[in-house]
């Protein structure tokens, strides 16, 4: 088997360097060079894209929504045919939806002559914004999933063993 795989590979590595060595062309070069071998033209991006392509309106896309005749919720950067009662969403794409946590602002060190230079870091002066007590919490609720959990699955293979 071992030997059939590197047979295999072997062929395969010769079949790949044929064109490049010894099959040639009508006019005496080979069939391929390495200068033949490039990557792709692509073309380029805008600099700016449009989220929706719609209108804007105060840097703003607009978003139109309306429920069609099937009764779903349907949401469109173009207007609903005429007659269907629609609603106009504002979307900004350069809105941050991640709330901001507020960090306490850095203050000067203040440094003693009569101490050695010691740089001390609390979660005070970090400005953590999750306290000891809430990580605790946290973790203590995640064991008591994982015990809820392994209980179920305990009775679920009781009832299924019977």
């Amino acid at each position: 088997m071992k030997l059939f795989v590197k047979l295999l590979i072997s062929v395969l590595v010769i079949g790949i360097l044929l064109p490049f060595t010894i099959l040639k062309g009508t006019d005496g070069k080979p069939l391929l060079s390495l200068t033949d071998l490039r990557s792709p033209d692509m073309p380029k991006l805008p600099e700016t894209i449009d989220s929706f392509g719609g209108e804007s309106q105060n840097g703003k896309e607009v978003i139109y929504k309306w429920t069609d005749g099937e009764g779903n919720l349907q949401f469109s950067n173009s207007p609903p045919p005429e007659g269907i009662v629609y609603t106009v969403k504002d979307y900004d794409p350069n809105l941050n939806v991640i709330q901001a946590v507020g960090v306490k602002p850095d203050e000067p060190e203040k440094i003693l002559e009569s101490q050695p230079e010691e740089k001390v870091t609390s979660v005070e002066e970090v400005g953590n914004p999750y306290s000891p007590e809430k990580i605790e919490k946290l973790f203590d609720d995640a064991k008591n999933i994982e015990k809820l959990l392994s209980q179920r699955l305990n009775n679920q293979e009781a009832i299924i063993g019977q």
